[in-house]
């Protein structure tokens, strides 16, 4: 529970995120069956994947998914499981593969709401914005006080952007900038949709002060990295960020 708590705070660290592992790695030691301690040391590596400075010597898919399905194996129920391989499959590309873990999860406990979110977001990557939407408000509605609520609220304002309701986009942008969540790139990512949507909804003067703050924030960003991305690479988030005036490359 401690490893947890170090693991999904607001404001994640590198220091934070290796503190968990330690944890986790520590409930292992008495027990290697623990199946929460499984996942918990899997979603640390997810995390580290994702925003807080990836090893070029570790082997992800090792360290996340082989825990995580061992979790599963040893007890079907660990709702935790399906969420960190969840997050990490449509982080590293594949999120049809991040939807099917989050139902399996789902049909155990429909009530979960990590999962709910975790699928919202695939959804997102995925290109299905309204059945994006659905999934995150679903979230909310069972966990309001998430410590990750600044990023399904940036998601969601994704989802927003994705079918053309700017004005709700830059409504949620601003919410998820409110709740904080840097330490993964969550403001950053706000800043970015901020920027795209304001400036899809021809409010120039806010577009060009939101930009100046995902660029200050995330020097590498330009039009050619967002491409890579999965998290930010649909039309309108592209479409906006050109209108916004971002660099090529």
């Amino acid at each position: 529970m401690r490893g947890w708590a170090l693991a999904r705070p607001s404001q994640q660290t590198k220091e934070k995120n290796l503190a968990a592992r330690a944890l986790f790695e520590q409930a292992l030691k008495i027990d290697p069956n623990n199946t929460d301690a499984l996942a918990g040391g899997a979603y640390t590596y997810v995390s580290e994947y994702i925003g807080l400075g990836r090893n070029p010597e570790t082997n992800y898919d090792a360290k996340i998914l082989g825990p995580a399905d061992e979790a599963i194996a040893i007890a079907p129920d660990t709702l935790w499981a399906y969420y960190v391989k969840s997050v990490y499959l449509y982080y590293s590309h594949r999120a049809d593969k991040a939807n099917d873990d989050a139902d399996a999860g789902l049909a155990i406990n429909p009530n979960f709401a990590p999962l709910w979110a975790v699928r919202g977001i695939a959804n997102v990557f995925g290109g299905h914005f309204e059945q994006a939407k659905s999934d995150i408000l679903q979230s909310q509605r069972l966990s309001p006080r998430d410590p990750l609520g600044g990023l399904r609220t940036s998601y969601l304002g994704a989802a927003e952007l994705g079918l053309g309701r700017f004005d709700a986009a830059i409504v949620d942008y601003h919410k998820a900038i409110d709740l904080g969540g840097e330490g993964l790139g969550y403001i950053s990512l706000s800043y970015v949709g901020l920027a795209a949507a304001s400036a899809l909804a021809g409010k120039m003067a806010a577009t060009k002060v939101a930009l100046a703050e995902a660029r200050r924030l995330m020097p590498i960003l330009t039009v050619k990295w967002l491409e890579d991305s999965p998290s930010l690479s649909f039309p309108a988030m592209i479409d906006g960020l050109r209108k916004a005036g971002l660099p090529e490359e």
